[in-house]
């Protein structure tokens, strides 16, 4: 489904510029959840916007299996309370990508991509700032599938919000994942949230792949890089410290 060869991503500083991703090769099967893992500024977010469309490669190349049209690609960014319009209604919200892409029945459309979130037709005309944090990701995630795209891109969809609602979000993408077949890629700088929804990760740092494993070896911590054992150090800090992965598909 996605294909990247020796990708190269150089932006621009006062000072010259900064190779933000070096060679970087990546391959995604259909219907495959795919991690993405490294710590701030390892340019794991800079290959996500580059498979979105968002940010051009300076090297190399990108190939998405499904050719469909410009909608078959969908984001859902990290920050739930700037990724709304707060001038937008939900309905408004739900509805704008319909209309780019000239999708009709907008209204049963709009109210099935609530249900299928968690939200109920009350939602539908509400503002940002009367939802919650994890209400406000829903609808990023049901303003990201409305569209019924094959592939979904997901930049730490869960880091912004309190603990429970981060397992109860991380069950609502493994349901949307097993009901729609879609393929995701998760970027997270978390092994523990990594290894409850994917099925393989690469391991990011410095703008390089360090590492591509598959989540039984992460879980088993059976890894190679000396820096993804420090990884998985932090990971076990954090799960020690009060964070826990869902258990269940219980509230999602």
């Amino acid at each position: 489904m996605i294909d990247l060869e020796h990708a190269h991503i150089r932006f621009k500083t006062k000072t010259g510029h900064v190779d933000a991703v070096r060679d970087v090769s990546l391959r995604v099967e259909d219907g495959e959840v795919f991690g993405l893992v490294g710590e701030s500024g390892s340019g794991k977010s800079t290959v996500l916007r580059a498979l979105a469309g968002l940010t051009s490669l300076n090297g190399g190349s990108i190939r998405i299996g499904t050719q469909r049209g410009r909608h078959d690609v969908q984001m859902v960014f990290q920050d739930p309370y700037g990724a709304l319009h707060p001038r937008f209604t939900v309905d408004r919200t739900l509805r704008e990508p319909l209309a780019i892409n000239g999708i009709g029945d907008q209204d049963a459309r709009i109210l099935a991509a609530l249900a299928e979130v968690g939200l109920g037709p009350a939602f539908r005309f509400r503002y940002p700032h009367q939802l919650s944090g994890g209400q406000r990701q829903r609808v990023s995630i049901a303003r990201a599938l409305i569209v019924e795209p094959r592939v979904l891109l997901l930049d730490e969809p869960t880091s912004a919000l309190d603990v429970s609602v981060q397992a109860e979000i991380l069950n609502l993408l493994r349901r949307l994942h097993r009901e729609r077949g879609l393929t995701m890629i998760l970027v997270s700088h978390n092994l523990a949230v990594i290894g409850f929804l994917c099925q393989r990760v690469a391991v990011m740092r410095n703008g390089e792949i360090v590492e591509q494993l598959g989540v039984d070896a992460v879980r088993s911590r059976d890894v190679a890089h000396e820096y993804t054992r420090r990884l998985l150090l932090a990971t076990q800090g954090y799960t020690r410290g009060g964070g826990k992965l869902p258990q269940s598909e219980t509230g999602a």
